[in-house]
């Protein structure tokens, strides 16, 4: 549990670095929307990484603690965002 609430968060660093790196010189117009969707994609790729060396595949288990997980990357990443990609 606390294994998957870490590891997803930490495999989508690299991947919403880029997509961050790339939104900034989009300049867009709603940056914590720019934000949110870009932690929900890094978010993603960081769970299907994890989920290709998790034993654990109960639906509710994938339902609950990965949900939890791209949910705090997204907020997180909203608030990135918001600061981040203005211009």
């Amino acid at each position: 549990m606390a294994h998957c609430l870490a590891l997803i968060p930490m495999l989508s660093v690299l991947p919403g670095a880029f997509l961050f790196i790339a939104l900034k010189r989009g300049a867009p117009a709603q940056p914590g929307l720019a934000g949110a969707i870009a932690g929900l994609t890094a978010s993603a790729l960081g769970a299907c990484l994890y989920a290709l060396s998790c034993p654990e595949d109960s639906p509710l288990f994938v339902a609950t603690w990965y949900s939890l997980a791209i949910g705090a990357v997204t907020a997180v990443s909203c608030l990135a965002g918001r600061r981040w990609l203005r211009w």
